[in-house]
């Protein structure tokens, strides 16, 4: 339930206050009046009825039942409320079902512990990574979260910070990479560097630098497909055991899965503002650092 006192500088009706001042799409609005409930000064009440300042407003959001199958599985919770649900997605683990995996993916494992904890919400993915990009996912719990994050995603302002060992050495220990990235024939699963694709911006900075390889903090501007892993590759210093990107001949220093983490994400919620939650690396990449640290000579970039 979402409890709102009317203050000053309001609107004049109610509609208008949910739409203009909290963010609640008008089809929202809609759907909540028809399955939920909107509540004025504890009193049902109707979309264009006028408001004062103090009148309380109460919204009830329509029941939702969980749309996963419930399997167990390992779960790493970084953070968890009744709005939001953060993850730290294991390497090899897919989003959602597909045509080869049934019951192994987040969604099948966030349904059972939904259903354990006594939630009843339909899993809306915030965002998604690849198979074998470890780090933070975000799951809204009902409609209006994840309305209410997309819309700062589609405004700029949510922040995803990814960690990535690379091959080699980057040109600066810090810059932005502005390449346009689009597919090289239709429906191809690999993404290239063309003019003739949508505008992609990445921000880069070197964390640390070794002779063969360096770990590199990258935030995104834009969230074009393989964008993180299409950029290194274009600058020359493709991701650490990326099957796709880095080519047969390069070395994966013993890794299964590609060295690309999403470590940070900052968002607020209708009620929480600013919120950052942060994923640590799994054990294989925390060897991987540890091994570059110890064989090699290492130049921590401040």
């Amino acid at each position: 339930m979402y409890k709102y006192r009317v203050s000053e500088n309001h609107e004049i009706i109610l509609r208008e206050e949910l739409s203009n001042r909290y963010d609640y799409s008008s089809r929202l609005i809609r759907e909540i009046k028809r399955k939920g409930k909107i509540i004025l000064n504890h009193k049902d009440c109707f979309l264009g009825d006028k408001i004062m300042v103090g009148d309380s407003i109460e919204i009830v959001m329509p029941h939702e039942a969980i749309d996963g199958v419930a399997v167990p599985g390992i779960l790493n919770i970084v953070y968890e409320d009744d709005e939001l649900l953060v993850v730290n997605k294991p390497s090899f683990c897919v989003t959602h079902p597909s045509k080869s995996h049934h019951f192994d993916t987040l969604t099948n494992y966030i349904s059972d512990h939904w259903e354990k904890s006594g939630v009843s919400a339909k899993i809306r993915f915030i965002n998604r990574l690849d198979r074998d990009t470890t780090g933070l996912v975000a799951i809204a719990k009902n409609k209006y979260v994840h309305h209410f994050i997309q819309k700062q995603m589609n405004e700029g302002k949510v922040q995803k910070i990814y960690y990535a060992f690379v091959h080699g050495q980057l040109p600066k220990e810090s810059g932005v990479i502005n390449a346009p990235i689009g597919q090289p024939y239709e429906d191809s699963i690999h993404r290239i560097v063309t003019n003739k694709g949508k505008p992609s911006i990445t921000h880069y900075r070197v964390i640390e630098e070794y002779p063969k390889a360096s770990l590199v903090e990258l935030i995104l501007e834009t969230g074009r497909t393989h964008q993180i892993r299409v950029h290194l590759q274009h600058l020359g210093n493709p991701v650490i055991g990326d099957p796709l990107y880095t080519g047969n001949m390069e070395d994966s220093f013993g890794l299964s899965h590609q060295a690309l983490h999403a470590k940070s994400l900052t968002l607020s919620l209708p009620m929480k503002k600013g919120l950052t939650f942060e994923a640590e690396l799994n054990s294989e990449l925390k060897d991987l650092r540890n091994n570059l640290r110890k064989y090699e000579k290492k130049k921590v970039i401040e």
